[in-house]
């Protein structure tokens, strides 16, 4: 499989501004929505959450800009919004658009992934997935190089996963390694060129690969080395144990990206409704609600 180098320019990283003036990364994000309609920023909840807990009240994008090196551009912390009521759902969204100067591109929502692709491209464990993200080991000096890892689907949505923060989540589990930095990042499932579909082979029109956007990533799971090894853990320091990445992905759903944003737009225009019939003001010349 081959990636598009379009597919990477969906992807830029966020982060935070320390008192001298340096930037630390903390996450990646991905541009969602329909070209010509409302675009969303969007990553995973507990990065903004990271983010917060510094103190700050801005969160940084670095972007790539088209005629030359990543510039950073701010964004305000309060503007991003999370779900209301559902706190399984770890996914931050910013209503913000691709500026036509930034070398990065758009998702359009017809690729989010949902059950009628599931049954009519007969998508099953093993598909091929991979991952676009903040490597923070080697994040580019000059400009983002968002890293590519390659998977594939483990364990679908059956049953709920299990998350220390967000308690029981809707989550595809993936086989490919995640790390910090690469939380928030775009999966996309790879339906390739050609797929056996009702047991006969099936080939694109246009003879390229097709992917589906299956979710962003939540984390992983890590393993202590002592249950790796075999050591006694009551003949050894668990404080000190080493921490082993288990090679399981949690991706949340692409489909809850959506829910998210329905949950918005309904906050967005109930506010709007309340400032139009409670304050005299003319709400459409204002324009920090538009």
């Amino acid at each position: 499989m081959i990636v598009p180098d379009k597919i990477r320019k969906c992807v830029a990283f966020l982060g935070f501004k320390l008192e001298e003036g340096s930037f630390r990364l903390a996450g990646s994000v991905f541009w969602y929505g329909d070209i010509g309609g409302r675009v969303y920023a969007v990553t995973a909840e507990h990065v903004i959450d990271g983010i917060r807990k510094t103190g700050v009240n801005e969160v940084w994008f670095r972007i790539n800009k088209e005629d030359g090196d990543a510039e950073w551009f701010p964004s305000k912390l309060d503007a991003w919004f999370c779900h209301p009521t559902d706190k399984s759902l770890d996914i931050a969204i910013l209503a913000m658009g691709v500026q036509s100067d930034w070398d990065h591109r758009i998702l359009p929502s017809v690729l989010c992934m949902t059950d009628r692709h599931m049954v009519e491209e007969e998508i099953a464990l093993g598909d091929e997935v991979f991952v676009t993200g903040l490597f923070r080991h080697h994040h580019g000096k000059k400009r983002n190089l968002p890293i590519v890892r390659i998977g594939n689907l483990a364990c679908g949505t059956d049953e709920k996963v299990v998350t220390k923060r967000f308690g029981e989540m809707d989550a595809y589990l993936i086989e490919a390694r995640s790390i910090g930095g690469l939380s928030g990042s775009p999966v996309f499932l790879n339906l390739g060129r050609t797929r056996m579909i009702g047991g006969k082979l099936k080939q694109t029109t246009s003879g390229h690969q097709r992917f589906l956007l299956l979710g962003l990533i939540h984390g992983h799971y890590d393993e202590s080395a002592a249950k790796i090894d075999g050591v006694d853990l009551l003949t050894e320091d668990v404080l000190t144990l080493e921490r082993v990445n288990a090679g399981i992905a949690i991706v949340t759903p692409c489909y809850k990206i959506e829910s998210l944003i329905y949950a918005y737009e309904r906050a967005r225009l109930n506010l709007l409704y309340t400032l139009n019939h409670c304050c005299p003001i003319n709400i459409h010349e204002n324009s920090s609600l538009d």
